[in-house]
């Protein structure tokens, strides 16, 4: 008779339930998870037990209280918590002792497992990355603190929304149970306990004190009381550590859960309500990773959604929410107090002249790592107005590093992460900007004012997550004095591979390409499909991820955009840009131009010859150049990238490959010859640029020094933009001819004289006589003339 009852309760409570919660699984797809498997949960929770058999019912996975054979043993159920519960409603779990089923079952011969695998599950209840004054939210939030029955009953109630089931990856019972009984028991609760000790870390962070007390851990450092004594002969040492302590309290986040709850619910309607779909890759890996290891977030910076959008994924993919570096130009009234209660901490441009604002702010830093909560910060210091990435600011990655040095319970990783726009919410204030306009300051009311964008469709966004660089080897590896530097650069390679390449994207590279910004539909689509074979053929030595669409479908879904225009002529539609989206059409391009860089260079040096190009030639060119647009485009380059580029032009007839490997571009009348003309005015833009510096430094008599050879290639390229209605803001950005004239002096290809004065090489005279194939003729005498 109690069997019966207790089999109609569980069901009564498993109905009830499931009519309450709204769980998310996270982390091993349930695809993923074995038929013959069995469930390992933290420890005795009936609500846990339902979830997951909930869960379970509706992806079509075992249930937990089903039966499992091992070998001649049949255990009735195919789940065991790890540690018993002691009893009572308001009785705290117990940690102390394991259950019987979970000893039972790993007691057994390891010959009786077969291939059965342990298959762990932990349930979070109401995630609280922070402690609160509020009673009612430690009551129903998921803690550090032990759980009772009567928290977790309010929990199903109030946090329904906000339920978290976890499944870790799987171990073969056989490999972790085996030998002795007593030590595989041992063995697998230690392996458990660990697992799920760190899996609460990467989804709710750690236990984390209240602010005030970590100011006052701040100020009492002594790295900043070295500081306050350094200055206590000009200043008394209380105002400065009153100043230290104002300086930490405007510095620090508050992060506040319910605030995080209520983002996280608006956020979800403003994305379905101005984006089309949100698409997240490569986070799992992530998210095993955070399991072991402090994550630094360190992506691209196109649009103040980045941070909204990263903390959202996270979110919903159960992950801890980053502690968020903010320019204090967003700390402002109404706004900043939100931000800073959904994570973010505040900092100055710059605090190079107040060493005790350093100190403290480097201490801030310290302490939130050395609590192992995850951090971000964009490594380009701010957003890129011309849709490239801007060379990284080493500022907080030198900290990061010196602090990793000092010492921290658990190593870094920093995790590069590419955002990818389809149409920018900020288009029109960069559009000003990139005519020449003043960078607007943000304020509240531009928040405001920008509310109208919910009315507008703003297509697709997709959020990639990078490769992740280990901090430890990097420091054991690296040069000291240029680590910072190094490392930057890495990161933006890492973002630049993972690029998004999506329809926006391929057009812009096309239609920019025209003289007139506009083009037939019929040779629209042969470049497009062009572009989409060239990426088809190297996706096996590339992460980027690119549209499905085809060239047809492509086309379409940007003229629904409204970024494409229809003109209706005899021979066939011509496709164009209005004025405003001409110009941001630059942005989009420069996203993903380094994607093509190679072959459109090879292109650019093979389409103007007369004769053919011997391949090793034409090699010798490509290692002579590329590195500069590699430089530019922050992208890597290795010899062999060249020979694999060569060989998908050649398959794809772009290339004409003659006996003793002389190469030669296909015939003028071909579709062949236009496609390749197409892809080579990819990279021209930067080539032209190039040789502007390249051209006054070769001048006769030159004797500019770098300061006036930015200055001066800067005036050209301004009046050449203007006399061959070059189309890209960017032609003339100071940021671009500083990284060339770095990566020349770097080189040795310009020697710097005593005087500090620029004096070139031979190197230079011998890219000058091989750019007059390449570039325009008119474009180098009009230079040559100035």
């Amino acid at each position: 008779m109690l069997r019966p009852l207790k089999r109609l309760s569980y069901r009564t409570l498993r109905a009830l339930v499931r009519m309450i919660v709204r769980p998310v699984t996270t982390g091993l797809p349930l695809t993923d998870v074995h038929q013959n498997c069995i469930y390992a949960l933290p420890s005795r929770s009936l609500s846990d037990l339902l979830v997951l058999d909930i869960i379970c019912a509706r992806n079509g996975l075992p249930s937990p209280l089903s039966p499992i054979d091992l070998g001649d043993v049949r255990e009735a159920r195919r789940f065991f918590f790890l540690t018993r519960a002691s009893q009572g409603l308001f009785a705290p779990t117990s940690m102390t002792s394991l259950s019987n089923r979970m000893v039972r079952i790993t007691s057994y011969d390891e010959t009786q497992f077969g291939n059965a695998q342990l298959q762990s599950v932990q349930l979070f209840w109401g995630r609280a990355p922070t402690r609160d004054r509020s009673f009612l939210r430690l009551l129903v939030s998921e803690n550090w603190a032990v759980t009772s029955r009567l928290r977790r009953l309010f929990n199903m109630i109030v946090s329904r929304h906000d339920i978290v089931v976890h499944f870790g990856l799987p171990m073969q019972l056989s490999d972790v149970a085996a030998g002795e009984p007593a030590r595989a028991v041992r063995r697998v609760a230690r392996l458990l306990r660990v697992y799920f000790r760190n899996q609460r870390v990467a989804t709710m962070g750690p236990d984390f004190s209240h602010r005030r007390t970590l100011v006052h851990q701040i100020v009492h450092s002594r790295a900043v009381q070295d500081v306050i004594e350094q200055q206590s002969n000009a200043t008394d040492v209380k105002k400065l550590t009153q100043r230290a302590r104002k300086s930490a309290l405007t510095i620090a986040s508050d992060m506040s859960y319910p605030t995080i709850r209520a983002l996280a619910s608006f956020l979800d309607w403003f994305w379905r309500r101005i984006y089309s779909g949100v698409t997240v890759n490569g986070i799992q890996e992530i998210a095993r990773l955070a399991e072991t290891h402090t994550i630094v977030y360190v992506p691209s910076h196109r649009s103040h959604v980045d941070y909204l959008l990263l903390s959202f994924c996270l979110y919903r993919e159960g992950l801890m929410l980053p502690h968020i570096a903010a320019g204090d130009n967003l700390n402002l009234p109404v706004l900043g107090p939100v931000l800073r209660r959904g994570g973010a901490f505040f900092m100055r441009r710059s605090f190079r002249d107040d060493p005790l604002y350093a100190a403290v702010f480097s201490e801030y830093l310290y302490q939130v790592l050395r609590r192992g909560h995850s951090v971000e910060f964009f490594p380009e210091g701010g957003r890129s107005r011309t849709g490239r990435l801007l060379p990284p600011r080493t500022g907080l990655l030198k900290s990061t590093l010196e602090h990793a040095e000092r010492g921290l319970p658990r190593p870094l990783a920093f995790v590069p992460v590419y955002f990818g726009y389809e149409k920018l919410i900020e288009a029109t204030s960069y559009l000003d900007e990139l005519r020449g306009g003043e960078k607007k300051r943000e304020s509240v009311f531009e928040v405001f004012r920008s509310l109208g964008l919910i009315r507008q469709n703003y297509g697709c966004v997709e959020v990639n997550f990078a490769k992740p660089i280990l901090a430890d080897p990097w420091l054991h590896h690296t040069d000291e004095d240029t680590r910072a530097e190094q490392l930057g650069e890495l990161i933006l390679n890492h973002i630049n591979e993972r690029a998004s390449i999506n329809p926006v994207n391929l057009v812009a590279m096309v239609t920019l390409a025209t003289p007139k910004l506009a083009v037939e539909y019929g040779r629209l689509k042969e470049q497009l499909e062009c572009y989409l074979d060239l990426l088809k053929r190297d996706a096996s030595e590339h992460s980027f991820t690119v549209t499905g669409l085809n060239a047809d479908e492509i086309i379409s879904y940007v003229i629904d955009l409204g970024m494409l225009q229809t003109e209706k002529a005899e021979a066939g539609p011509v496709l164009s840009h209005d004025p405003f989206s001409a110009v941001m059409m630059t942005w989009y391009r420069n996203n993903t131009a380094h994607v093509l860089a190679m072959p459109s260079l090879i292109a650019c040096l093979i389409l103007p010859r007369r004769k053919s190009l011997p391949k090793a030639s034409l090699l010798r060119m490509v290692e002579v150049v590329y590195p500069f647009l590699a430089a530019e485009l922050h992208t890597s380059f290795a010899p062999e990238d060249t020979h694999r580029w060569l060989t998908h032009m050649i398959d794809a007839g772009l290339v004409i490959e003659h006996v003793d490997e002389v190469l030669a571009p296909p015939p003028v009348t071909g579709y062949a010859h236009f496609n390749l003309h197409m892809l080579a005015n990819l990279v021209m833009p930067s080539l032209e640029r190039q040789y502007i510096v390249i051209s006054l430094l070769a001048a006769p008599g030159s004797q500019l020094n770098r300061r006036h050879l930015q200055e001066r290639s800067q005036q050209v390229a301004r009046r050449m933009s203007r006399i061959f209605g070059l189309n890209s803001p960017e032609f003339f950005d100071q940021r671009l001819f500083n990284t060339f004239v770095d990566q020349l002096i770097n080189r040795q290809v310009v020697l710097v004289r005593e005087d500090k004065t620029l004096q070139s090489t031979p190197i230079i005279d011998d890219v000058l006589r091989a750019s007059e194939r390449i570039i325009n003729p008119e474009f180098r005498h009009t230079i040559l003339r100035d």
